[in-house]
């Protein structure tokens, strides 16, 4: 398999009110393991066995990535959540911004 690791995450409301952020094909996996039984049908099929093929390695992540983006567009649970531009720097980890000084 892959990294499974998708390029751009995903993100997708959970019970219409929770954000949740699928990075990987093992988060698709288990979004549409959790979606009511009732309310699955052909395309949550197609995504389900997509993700599972590409986690097996039959199938790339990007096509995983793909047919989950289109169910979860068809049912409505997907939010567009801007990202940042690449060349935005984030947070500096670590770095003292204190004004002390050794006196």
């Amino acid at each position: 398999m892959e990294s499974g690791t998708f390029k751009q995450p995903i993100f997708v409301r959970d019970d219409g009110f929770v954000l949740r952020r699928i990075d990987c094909v093992m988060d698709a996996i288990e979004f549409l393991e959790e979606w009511p039984v009732e309310r699955r049908g052909l395309l949550h099929a197609a995504a389900s066995e997509t993700c599972c093929s590409a986690y097996d390695g039959g199938k790339s992540v990007e096509a995983a990535h793909k047919t989950f983006t289109t169910w979860a567009r068809r049912v409505g649970v997907i939010e567009d959540v801007p990202v940042a531009p690449s060349w935005m720097p984030g947070p500096k980890i670590g770095a003292d911004h204190s004004l002390e000084t050794d006196a």
